[in-house]
């Protein structure tokens, strides 16, 4: 599994019936436009989502990874930006969601700084 800096939005719902439902109004044209697609995602999940994230829009930030929803962490590291997907069966419910943002990961030194050697703090 790679991992990417992605910020993601999810609706979690009962069946995955309910999540098919709402996928598909999701996937219609009119939604093709991606910043109406994100609107029209937010405001879904305030109305049905049944996890606390719905105050929010539905956003949990960027996705730590060792999430309690690993199966959601898994498919979403393999999705495209701006596209809805799912549903993906966690011990939550069905969660429908879509990639909102990544950030380029910064490639750091192996010790995770990026000081040069000695003109850190700590040296002598």
């Amino acid at each position: 599994m790679s991992i990417r800096s992605i910020r993601v939005s999810h609706i979690v719902l009962s069946t995955e019936e309910l999540a098919n439902v709402l996928l598909d109004h999701l996937r219609e044209d009119e939604y093709k436009d991606r910043e109406m697609l994100f609107k029209v995602f937010a405001k879904m999940a305030k109305k049905y989502s049944a996890c606390g994230s719905r105050h929010k829009s539905g956003d949990l930030g960027f996705l730590e990874h060792n999430t309690s929803a690993p199966e959601l962490e898994k498919a979403a590291m393999q999705a495209p930006v701006g596209e809805v997907q799912g549903p993906i069966k966690s011990k939550f419910g069905y969660h429908i969601f879509i990639i909102t943002k990544e950030e380029e990961m910064g490639d750091l030194d192996t010790d995770g700084t990026s000081l040069p050697i000695g003109a850190g703090p700590g040296t002598l």
